[in-house]
């Protein structure tokens, strides 16, 4: 009955809670109100985590408080089990065929879209089938250092994937990020302190940047080997909590190989935005909290490495790290709420205690940046240059908001799957009775799903706010193992389930071996795409590997312009870095100067107060001064002149000399 409790309160929770945001999206006044205070998009989807949270406690509280009545029936549970799948079936063939409709997708160009449609459906069926018979006969085993050996292959898989130092040849929207992202690495290296000139649009990771770096050389050769092993040891953090929460081998297996699809099968290199950016310290902190579930190190010092990690997340990216914070702060507080019976003084020491540590987290990062100003010469950032361009409206609303899908896409089934792991967390406090004498053995895994759940969630916002195809990805890795932890549960039930038996189970084993079947079809799928998409993908990524055409192009450049000419905008810093020249001009990065207009107009004024002779400019940055600094501009016109043009896999650089 106690399971039947929170598996009613949770659908009620997550209907509730999802009709409300689409009514706040949908309802002509009330959209215009929510907009009317901020972005409507977040707004929204924060006032629905809060509504879930609050609906599932108080519907699983009143069922627990009530005294029990009949048992359910398990005919009546096992229609509702086959309604919710076949649900769950349509709902899934719909979502594939509308993939390509998704803002920003690419999804044609893979294999499984360009057969018919009757044809993929009857193939997979097949297979999982064919697959579900299996496992029903057969378990796998193996010694555990097989399971090393492949996470091993694939770590190793995913540092070569990630090692494309021929970043022009993937055209301008990737040179794009990828100089917004280098850009302030180059800074950095060159001593420039943060300012509202120099600020960097993804955070501070160049600080963190900087020593390995300096050791591995500092070229953007060497930028691109090191975000390979950062991106490596992203994955190979993942596949340890893997391996530390889930005991299946199966599932370990599928797991495993399911977490690498988006970077080997669904793209050819990096996402700047996110991989391995924004999953990082995501991926570490998961590791370590999985690391103190398994071997029940809940101690100060585990506690005090959490937090240690979320202030260098913070530093690295700002809104990331603090996601981390509040979830590793989820983790000890739920920790304590789930210890019964409750008292009070412990469990108000435990929020101050951790929202003390949130408060570390994000001044400890704010004060090294400041130091780090200091030491290099510059100034005191405000808090608000700390958080930019979080706080700025004109880029986190007009420029990057994107409406989410109208119709079934992936981030439904994703989004209900975190809500799942935060209510299992939930469903443990210690007020509620049916929870009276749990031990930390029976708690600390649903705690730890609460933790992922919520660190999981906080990233989504990403999406959230744009809802573009790749976006989504931000969320994987903690999808794909909730989806592992969650599913072993069930794993008895699916292997030993007979329908002539079907009267004699238990209501709530046909829910959990339902969840099983759906996330065991999940995992068969994705890795299947992986294994097919990957080999398609070969030729391709092999082209991204070249790396002497780079060291070509500089070379040229170097033979015919003056050593350390004063250089901007898109691609500069990337090919001053391969001859150790040194641009002159440290600023925001050019690819996001709608941002903060005013640098072109500040680019202009150094060019005249230093009174440079000659410079050169990057992939359509004249343009943009044409277009941020209209004024100045003209005077640029009016005393240089453009020289020579120099062209390199589509990307056109142009020097220009002062007038005679």
């Amino acid at each position: 009955m106690k399971s039947m409790n929170k598996i009613f309160a949770f659908f009620a929770a997550v209907l509730l809670s999802l009709g409300f945001a689409a009514c706040c999206l949908k309802i002509p006044f009330l959209s215009s109100a929510i907009g009317a205070v901020g972005n409507i998009n977040l707004l929204t989807y924060g006032m629905l985590l809060i509504l879930f949270c609050l609906l599932f406690v108080v519907f699983y509280g009143a069922a627990d408080w009530k005294k029990a009545g009949g048992r359910v029936s398990s005919a009546r549970s096992l229609a509702v089990v086959l309604c919710l799948m076949l649900g769950t079936l349509v709902f899934f063939v719909r979502m594939f065929q509308m993939e390509g409709n998704v803002y920003g997708g690419v999804s044609d160009r893979y294999v499984w879209h360009k057969l018919p449609l009757w044809l993929v459906v009857l193939c997979l069926s097949v297979i999982l089938v064919l697959f579900f018979l299996c496992i029903r006969q057969n378990t796998l085993r193996m010694p555990e250092g097989a399971y090393y050996l492949l996470y091993g292959m694939l770590t190793v898989l995913i540092g070569y994937t990630y090692y494309t130092p021929s970043i022009f040849v993937r055209g301008y929207s990737d040179r794009l990020h990828a100089h917004a992202y280098y850009n302030s690495i180059y800074n950095v290296m060159q001593g420039s302190p943060y300012s509202e000139m120099t600020t960097s649009i993804y955070g501070h990771y160049g600080i963190l940047y900087k020593l390995p770096m300096k050791i591995l050389g500092g070229d953007f050769i060497d930028f691109i080997l090191l975000n390979a092993i950062l991106g490596a040891v992203c994955f190979l953090a993942m596949f340890l909590a893997l391996h530390f929460l889930v005991k299946n081998g199966l599932l370990r297996v599928l797991g495993a190989v399911a977490m690498t699809f988006p970077i080997l099968s669904m793209r050819g290199g990096y996402y700047w935005q996110l991989w391995p950016h924004r999953i990082l310290f995501m991926s570490l902190l998961l590791c370590l909290g999985a690391f103190c579930v398994r071997f029940r190190r809940c101690s100060r010092i585990t506690c005090l490495v959490g937090y240690l990690l979320s202030l260098l997340g913070v530093l690295w990216n700002t809104e990331s790290g603090m996601f981390c914070a509040v979830s590793w702060a989820g983790f000890w507080i739920l920790r304590e709420l789930c210890r019964s019976p409750w008292r009070p003084v412990r469990i108000l020491r435990s929020f101050v205690l951790h929202f003390l540590g949130i408060l570390f987290c994000f001044f400890g990062a704010y004060g090294i940046v400041n130091l780090y100003n200091l030491l290099a010469g510059g100034t005191v950032n405000s808090v608000r240059e700390f958080l930019f361009p979080l706080l700025t409206t004109s880029y986190m609303d007009d420029l990057l908001r994107v409406d989410l899908p109208e119709f079934p896409s992936a981030y439904i089934p994703v989004l209900i799957l975190f809500l799942l792991a935060v209510a299992w967390g939930l469903s443990h406090m210690g007020c509620f009775r049916g929870n009276r004498g749990e031990t930390e053995a029976q708690y600390l895994v649903p705690c730890f799903a609460f933790s992922a759940g919520v660190l999981a969630l906080g990233q989504m916002s990403y999406f959230i706010n744009r809802a573009a195809y790749h976006n989504l990805d931000i969320c994987h890795l903690p999808a794909m193992l909730l989806i592992c932890v969650t599913a072993q549960w069930g794993m008895e039930t699916v292997k030993k389930f007979r329908w002539q038996e079907r009267r004699s189970w238990a209501p709530e084993k046909l829910y959990q071996g339902a969840l099983t079947a759906v996330s065991l079809g999940v995992l068969v799928t994705v890795t299947l795409g992986n294994l097919i998409q990957y080999g398609y993908n070969t030729d391709l990524k092999t082209a991204f590997h070249n790396k002497d055409e780079i060291h070509q192009f500089a070379a040229h450049i170097a033979a015919n312009i003056p050593e350390n000419t004063y250089g901007f905008g898109i691609g500069v810093a990337e090919i001053y870095s391969m001859l150790r020249w040194d641009t002159g001009c440290y600023t925001l990065d050019f690819s996001d100067i709608s941002v903060r207009p005013q640098v072109a107009d500040y680019v202009i004024n150094d060019i005249r107060t230093k009174e440079i002779p000659d410079f050169l400019v990057g992939e359509k940055t004249m343009e943009k001064l044409e277009n941020f600094a209209s004024d100045q501009n003209q005077w640029i016109e009016e005393n240089y002149e453009l020289s020579q043009e120099f062209e390199f896999q589509g990307a056109v650089f142009q020097y220009y000399v002062r007038k005679s």
